[in-house]
């Protein structure tokens, strides 16, 4: 695989890592809805028998939720694709204006999602379970999680069920050709996963093609210890990244299954807030530091397990996104909204060298003797004050690049859930 396409997460790498940042578990608790793990290396506290027994039980529990949830909402959106081959099928006129720009057939995008919506023809996509077929009077009530009136399918990015057209401007930072011959009722998971199909830049600085990484001399590689690290991660630096502003895009209170799909994000970035955070101030941790201080081996380990864990629970909560996308809900654009954070690429140049900024500046100007921190705590003040985008703009949020695209302003306002039939 080309390095371009490589993951922005890093897969495969064995069992999840605990949710502490330190091998030793002492800074921060662990996380509500995933226990401890025991990959190699990681120092695991010893509890009572019954409570480990509770906290398996309380995963177990948990994960059969989430396998029945993803299989529900990969029926949902097998019966959603079924639906709209059958009025493609009765419809033949619509299928003589793929290709065209807007709304297409001159529609105004409502008839073109009914079948998002409709709900009169069996289950359909509401996600709802149990028997079909009670006698009257013992039908439980029905859920619903689609929309009254769809987003309109001529604003799509790319078109609901109907390729569009799509100048590369109006759809910035996508990447145009990747999107020519997409619609979101036919996207996959692995469409979205493991890199978004945007321009490799709009974040995150983009590696160049001639690339090599700054050796110990260009920074402070001194400050990587033990003790170091340690002070560093009981400051728990990744609380300035905590979602605290409104999203531009779409209401924060919206219901249905982008609601859900909401909710589902921000459990998960409360709990994989130290991936993110981690993701933009990875710093080196060589063999040499390691055979001075085995922690620091255990702790590059759990540092790249917290990635991957996060990885694999962000590609099963797409499944949710792509049937609220099915359903008239949203579009692609709503991942571009500052509410949510994004890792980085594995092409993108975001390794944080601690105190490089200090030494560029003095050997830029000789005469300046700018003083260069003295712990990881400075040396990090000195790199978020440089690079806004470490800390995901969440503490410069009007620098944000999202606030300069007009189109995601209020774009995904008025969405309504749709009444279940009586």
């Amino acid at each position: 695989m080309d390095e371009e396409d490589e993951s922005e997460f890093d897969l495969g790498g064995g069992p999840t890592g605990g949710r502490s940042p330190s091998p030793d578990q002492a800074s921060t608790p662990p996380s509500k809805d995933v226990g401890s793990s025991r990959s190699s290396g990681e120092v695991i506290e010893v509890g009572s028998g019954s409570d480990e027994e509770e906290e398996e039980e309380e995963e177990e529990n948990a994960e059969v939720a989430d396998d029945l949830y993803e299989a529900q909402t990969l029926m949902a959106i097998s019966q959603s694709r079924s639906e709209a081959r059958r009025r493609d099928h009765a419809s033949p006129q619509r299928r003589s204006a793929a290709g065209s720009g807007g709304s297409p057939g001159g529609s105004d995008g409502s008839n073109s999602d009914a079948g998002s919506g409709d709900q009169d023809n069996g289950p359909g996509p509401t996600g709802g379970s149990g028997p079909a077929n009670l006698p009257p009077g013992r039908q439980p009530p029905r859920i619903t999680f689609v929309t009254q009136v769809p987003f309109p399918e001529g604003r799509c990015v790319p078109g609901r069920r109907i390729v569009r057209v799509m100048a590369a401007a109006d759809i910035d930072p996508w990447i145009e050709a990747r999107l020519a011959n997409q619609t979101l009722i036919a996207m996959t998971v692995n469409f979205l996963f493991p890199i978004l199909p945007f321009r490799p830049d709009w974040i995150f600085p983009h590696r160049p093609t001639i690339y090599t990484s700054p050796t110990a001399p260009a920074f402070c590689s001194h400050l990587i210890t033990e003790a170091n690290v340690k002070a560093l991660q009981a400051a728990e630096p990744w609380r300035v990244i905590r979602n605290t502003q409104p999203p531009i895009s779409f209401e924060a209170d919206v219901g249905g299954r982008l609601g859900i799909f909401l909710r589902q994000y921000r459990d998960f970035e409360a709990s994989e807030l130290i991936a993110y955070w981690e993701s933009t101030h990875k710093f080196p941790i060589t063999a040499a530091m390691i055979a001075q201080s085995p922690w620091l081996g255990s702790f590059a380990k759990q540092r790249n397990n917290r990635r991957s864990h996060a990885g694999n629970r962000w590609k099963r909560m797409l499944l949710t996104l792509i049937q609220a996308m099915i359903e008239g809900w949203c579009d692609l654009d709503l991942l571009l909204d500052p509410f949510f954070l994004h890792f980085p690429k594995r092409t993108d140049e975001v390794a944080w060298y601690p105190g490089i900024e200090a030494r560029r500046a003095n050997l830029a100007d000789p005469q300046l003797n700018r003083r260069e921190p003295t712990d990881l705590l400075g040396a990090l003040a000195e790199a978020d004050a440089a690079d806004p985008w470490r800390n995901h703009y969440r503490d410069h949020t009007a620098d944000h690049p999202a606030r300069h695209l007009p189109r995601l302003d209020r774009k995904f306002f008025g969405l309504h859930v749709a009444q279940p039939p009586a």
